[in-house]
């Protein structure tokens, strides 16, 4: 298996993870939305505020160019270190949700 398979899988199984929590936990709709043809992964909660709408992405990552890219994380724990446990390193993890000039700062890929 090639590694962005590899990272598609790991991707899916840890979504798949908070997808279950966030059902649990929350008083709204909750959707777990793969597209492999894009790589865009999310979790998204839907419902009601009074007579408002309301949709969320509560967790969004996609890959490109052989990384994955956390666009969205509100977790306590951080969807990143989920993804090291899984296997994936984290030069291949790029917290996309920090802004550019700080990314370097950190222990991930930059870009």
């Amino acid at each position: 298996m090639d590694r962005v398979e590899q990272y598609r899988n790991i991707v899916r199984q840890v979504l798949q993870h908070y997808y279950t929590l966030y059902q649990r936990m929350q008083d709204a709709d909750t959707a777990m939305l793969c597209d492999r043809t894009s790589d865009q992964y999310q979790v998204i909660q839907t419902g009601w505020d009074a007579q408002q709408r309301r949709i969320y992405t509560t967790l969004h990552l996609s890959i490109k160019n052989g990384r994955v890219y956390i666009h969205s994380d509100p977790t306590e724990e951080g969807v990143a270190n989920s993804l090291i446990e899984a296997g994936i390193p984290k030069t291949d993890i790029v917290l996309e949700y920090q802004a550019p000039t700080l990314r370097k700062y950190s222990e991930f890929a930059q870009a």
